[in-house]
């Protein structure tokens, strides 16, 4: 399934990305988020006006089991891999789960484009595709993971967006 979703900042667009993509905003984000247990980044490479950073995420489990089986929380654990070009305002990202059954199973990728509105207002529009390979169920999974995940991407937006009001804190 193709998803877009969408969010208002207040600040200019180089602000936001340098903000978003800074050293550590994660883990400083983690303490405003409810539905992620852990984040940390695994790497962040800046140079010639590009970044490439790697952050992993545990969310708090959104099911417990599938019938009778048990899913286990890191099923639901991946790792963001992004490339920011800083000057065009874009970046592409995918999200690669860490178990390696779910990764056979599951893609999800697209692009972040950052808008300028105006003085002090930039809008994010995250964009990609989300594909869970499974015979019927598939569909029916895509649909009940982006909605978890969209809920992950708005509490974030809000969190970063408290945390560029605040001035850094």
């Amino acid at each position: 399934m193709k998803y877009r979703i969408e969010s208002e900042f207040p600040c200019d667009r180089d602000t936001l990305i340098r903000v978003m993509y800074s050293e550590g905003i994660a883990e400083k984000l983690l303490p405003s988020m409810k539905s992620v247990r852990e984040v940390q980044t695994l790497s962040r490479d800046e140079k010639d006006g590009r970044v490439r950073r790697r952050v992993r995420y545990l969310p708090v489990p959104m099911i417990s089991s599938v019938g009778p089986k048990k899913v286990e929380p890191q099923w639901m654990e991946w790792v963001e891999e992004s490339d920011v070009d800083l000057k065009a305002g874009r970046a592409t990202y995918r999200n690669v789960p860490t178990t390696a059954g779910v990764a056979k199973l599951l893609k999800n990728g697209g692009e972040v484009e950052f808008v300028a509105l105006g003085p002090g207002r930039t809008r994010r529009i995250l964009s990609g595709e989300l594909k869970v390979d499974v015979f019927v169920l598939g569909a029916i999974a895509e649909r009940v993971i982006y909605g978890h995940a969209k809920d992950l991407v708005d509490e974030e937006a809000a969190a970063l967006r408290r945390y560029i009001e605040g001035g850094g804190r």
